[in-house]
């Protein structure tokens, strides 16, 4: 096992470790914010039959010489209805959008270029151009074509169209399930009162919600003391998901027992403790081919390192081909702390300026205990592990946190 490891060292053992799940067929009404795991390639064209632009009337451009044109209306045709098949000369088809165009018409008339005499015939004013407001079949799509390669994200969008090509049943790579163990003798449910020595659990209802933001399956998690044979029977109950993760009691404490007894289960450890601040004493290993990840106990820096290396294993798990979030350029307005040889995950609030840069200071004060830290930011700042100091002024690069709204 390697003991500490740089951040870029940690990302990449655990990114190595993992890979995406097998491929199920849902409906397409739970597709949403999946990834698709086959190329979809559409078998029609869309639209699949010529149609009207506009509310008017299909023509001949050939019956229509001189202006003012009149001719006859021989039919009404709407969205979902059949034109006739043949019209004499000198005759059209008031027609909707959306309908679809007769064969013999090359050209439909806007209803704001006609005027209707009392006849019920209409008056042509402006000569269309050959194909003015139609809608030619194929426009959109053509029959044969890749719509979408897997990994694509299935957005809003992307269920229309597969709805418009017909695809009912979607094939998208499983959701990881994952489980989250917290422990520690201190720690009561959100819903107890406080009494001497304890504090609520925020990990337990904090990382499940991280991890249904990031589209995980996540079962109930599980709330352990310090004992032994209890994180014995959570460790089994965990066995039934597809990502472990332990909160607390992964360092080097009395009461720390969480790798004594993933050891005892024959967990393969490939890395303990990372060069990076908050969030140092993370573990990861391989538990029966499983990703196990051991987080700190204190609440930001196990939120920070669910974030930053949990949350990427999941997108890699669930078909993403580029799992990291972009980093931005941003200008420090205030100095910040910052020590060498270690990589500052410092909790930001970023703005966009006059100038078209942004500029980005701390929450306050960093402590690793200090939720309210996280609660705040809107960015991470990275200072990375040479950098000696921040002072103000400093370029510096930053990611958006996926939860906060844009500045």
């Amino acid at each position: 096992m390697r003991e500490f490891v740089s951040v870029d060292e940690a990302r990449a053992l655990i990114l190595d470790h993992v890979k995406p799940l097998p491929v199920e067929q849902v409906p397409l009404a739970q597709a949403l914010g999946r990834r698709l795991a086959e190329p979809v390639v559409s078998h029609d064209n869309i639209p699949p039959f010529p149609n009207a632009a506009m509310d008017g009337y299909a023509v001949r451009q050939a019956d229509i010489v001189q202006l003012p044109a009149l001719l006859r209306v021989v039919a009404t045709v709407g969205a979902g209805q059949l034109p006739p098949e043949v019209v004499p000369k000198g005759a059209c088809v008031q027609i909707m959008t959306g309908a679809p165009l007769p064969h013999w018409a090359d050209a439909v008339v806007p209803l704001e270029w006609t005027e209707v005499d009392s006849e019920g015939r209409v008056r042509i004013l402006q000569r269309p151009a050959a194909g003015e407001n139609i809608r030619p079949s194929g426009q959109d799509v053509q029959a044969g074509q890749l719509l979408f390669a897997p990994g694509q994200p299935i957005t809003p969008p992307v269920v229309a169209m597969l709805a418009t090509i017909g695809v009912a049943q979607v094939p998208v790579f499983r959701r990881p399930r994952l489980r989250v163990v917290v422990t520690g003798d201190e720690l009561v449910d959100p819903s107890q009162a406080l009494t001497p020595g304890h504090i609520r659990d925020s990990a337990g209802p904090g990382l499940t919600a991280q991890a249904q933001w990031a589209g995980a399956e996540v079962l109930p998690p599980l709330r352990v003391p310090d004992d032994r044979q209890k994180l014995e029977k959570a460790v089994v109950q965990a066995l039934e998901a597809d990502v472990l993760v332990f909160s607390g009691g992964v360092s080097v404490g009395l009461y720390d027992l969480v790798r004594q007894v993933l050891d005892a289960y024959g967990t393969a450890w490939l890395f303990w403790k990372i060069r990076q601040r908050p969030g140092k004493p993370m573990a990861f290993g391989l538990l029966e081919g499983k990703p196990v990840f051991g987080l700190p106990g204190n609440p930001v820096s196990s939120a920070l390192c669910f974030d930053q290396y949990v949350v990427p294993a999941l997108r890699r798990m669930q078909g993403q081909q580029s799992v990291l979030r972009p980093r931005f350029p941003a200008v420090l307005e205030a100095p910040t702390p910052k020590k060498a040889g270690l990589y500052f995950f410092t909790r930001g609030v970023a703005r966009a300026a006059n100038d078209g840069k942004l500029y980005v200071h701390d929450t306050g004060p960093q402590g690793s205990n200090l939720y309210h830290s996280m609660v705040r930011a809107n960015c991470l700042i990275h200072l990375p592990e040479a950098l000696e100091k921040a002072p103000a002024g400093l370029e510096v690069f930053i990611e958006w946190l996926p939860w906060a709204m844009e500045p």
